[in-house]
């Protein structure tokens, strides 16, 4: 019984012993892994040159090891055109990333880009050439883009779209469509005065006179400000005002 206890205990013991080293060559292991030197770097992804170079020279200008990927992508993603980054490793000594940027879907407030998921911006390397501008108030940056989603793809259907939305401090919102037509909306029931302005443009297209702004802002109908064919502005008072019904 001896004998069985102490053949057992000396498995046991050289087990353990196995296991030990096991685990210690996996720290070894993992610890080259992370100080491996990089030789070689490579960016690829949809990115233009000035963005290849710019990711180029962040990473040159690291304090941490090239080697250590969480590390080189955390600092990637905070750049302002770069969306996120995928960072590995290739044997024996380069560092793959692929880039992938921001896609901006507006301006916001003159100096920055806002995404679809209404996240804010800046990129000194993106040409946001022919976008709609959006503005409002800090921290509405979500708001704005989800009523610029739901407005626009509402307006598309009858030919219009939006070039400017602002929404102020007071959560009205107002847009400037393709044509220069400012439509005020308010803060209440906005797609129901949306369908208000779209019914009555309608009418207002076999007008020879231009619309300036429209005002949705009535129960019945909308109030619209003309500008004659010929340009001249027709003044903004109520009396002159002319109430389209629907």
């Amino acid at each position: 019984m001896t004998t069985l206890l102490r053949r057992f205990l000396g498995n046991r013991v050289t087990m353990t012993a196995f296991a030990v080293v096991l685990i210690a060559g996996s720290i070894y292991l993992a610890t080259a892994e992370r100080e491996r030197e990089i030789n070689y770097i490579s960016i690829t992804g949809n990115v233009s040159a000035s963005q290849r170079d710019s990711a180029m020279e962040i990473l040159l200008a690291l304090d941490t090891s090239l080697s250590d990927i969480e590390g080189v992508r955390r600092v990637l993603k905070s750049v302002g055109w770069i969306n996120d980054a995928d960072v590995t490793l290739r044997w024996p000594d380069e560092l793959v990333i692929n880039v992938q940027p921001q896609r901006a879907i507006a301006y916001w407030n003159n100096n920055a880009f806002i995404n679809s998921e209404g996240i804010v911006f800046e990129a000194e390397y993106l040409v946001g050439g022919d976008l709609p501008q959006l503005y409002g108030p800090k921290d509405t940056e979500q708001v704005v883009m989800g009523h610029y989603q739901r407005l626009n793809r509402a307006l598309l259907k009858s030919g219009h779209f939006i070039e400017v939305l602002v929404l102020n401090e007071r959560g009205s919102l107002e847009f400037e469509n393709q044509h220069g037509v400012r439509v005020v909306l308010g803060n209440v029931d906005v797609m129901q005065r949306l369908q208000r302005f779209l019914k009555v443009s309608v009418k207002i297209d076999a007008l020879e006179m231009t619309p300036q702004r429209i005002d949705t802002r009535y129960t019945n109908g909308v109030a619209v400000n003309f500008v004659e064919a010929e340009g001249f502005e027709i003044a903004e008072t109520f009396s002159l005002q002319r109430e389209v019904s629907l």
